[in-house]
């Protein structure tokens, strides 16, 4: 199979014919359906059946089309590479990480960058690993990367903070236990986010699921630090504080224990870049550490 006939198969099922795909693709109608019947034939199957003189894909094709879309783009993706490398110039790498730390890390980090790296992606983080297995991505980054052939390092881990307003008693503190969070009124994310999974792991350890206390959850971290601005509770997140707030780390029955975040950096151990990947992952590194003191590589 060749990828210029890939290229023909999609015209031809985007047109919904072969002289419309002729024309688009500025190539002999006649030779376009050989080129067609060839791809048929060296597949064991037709890809289209003729209805009222239009071409509509066929069972097997619409399985192909996917297949076929990725193809190209792959293609497509690997000519602009070897160029960019042929000119001698460092490729600029796609990255998919949640919002979060796409606001907070990747992009600051992207705007002082040494390297072109960071073409930026946002997707949950259950889709983190799926989109660089598929090579949407180049590397994502996570805290939850599961089981994966993919190369895995842990980047950095940030603590889950308690965050108070000004006016709270404990707002000159710097840390505070989970025993005694537990007996505040708390304003969580929901479980989509990483910090409330985190933190309802080291909560069950000590006295069960979170629910048994008086908890108000929020869609969006942010909105759960606007309401702990106006006092109606302690906003449990990794985000950074907003609206005044104080960040306090929340510590763990344990000596030297803290409620942290890791974040995993993923990629292809065969990637044709991986060695630049690698100076991008370490690059992430420093700057966490530069930028965000209580952020831990420990």
């Amino acid at each position: 199979m060749e990828i210029r006939t890939i290229r023909y198969f999609l015209t031809v099922a985007g047109t919904g014919s072969v002289s419309a795909a002729s024309r688009a693709l500025h190539v002999a109608q006649p030779s376009l359906s050989r080129q067609i019947r060839q791809l048929e034939t060296s597949l064991g199957c037709e890809l289209f059946a003729r209805h009222r003189g239009r071409l509509h894909i066929s069972p097997a094709g619409a399985r192909l089309l996917p297949v076929a879309r990725d193809l190209v783009t792959r293609h497509d993706q690997a000519v602009a590479m070897m160029r960019t490398l042929a000119e001698g110039r460092e490729p600029c790498l796609t990255a998919a990480s949640t919002v979060t730390t796409i606001n907070d890390v990747l992009a600051p980090l992207a705007a002082v960058s040494r390297h072109a790296v960071l073409n930026l992606r946002e997707v949950p983080t259950a889709a983190v690993v799926d989109t660089v297995s598929s090579g949407q991505a180049d590397l994502g980054f996570s805290s939850h990367p599961g089981a994966t052939d993919l190369e895995v390092r842990l980047v950095v881990r940030f603590p889950v903070f308690a965050q108070v307003p000004a006016g709270h008693p404990w707002a000159g503190r710097s840390t505070v236990p989970l025993a005694d969070l537990v007996q505040e009124r708390l304003i969580v994310p929901t479980r989509a986010y990483s910090a409330r999974r985190v933190f309802d792991e080291h909560l069950s350890r000590m006295s069960g699921p979170l629910g048994r206390q008086s908890v108000q959850e929020m869609d969006l971290p942010r909105a759960a630090q606007a309401l702990a601005a106006r006092g109606q509770g302690v906003a449990v997140v990794a985000d950074e504080p907003h609206y005044g707030l104080l960040p306090l780390v929340i510590t763990g029955p344990a000596p030297g224990e803290r409620v942290d975040l890791p974040l995993f950096a993923l990629w292809n151990g065969t990637h044709y870049a991986a060695e630049l990947i690698g100076r991008c992952v370490t690059e992430v590194r420093d700057f966490c550490v530069r930028t965000f003191p209580d952020a831990s590589v420990a």
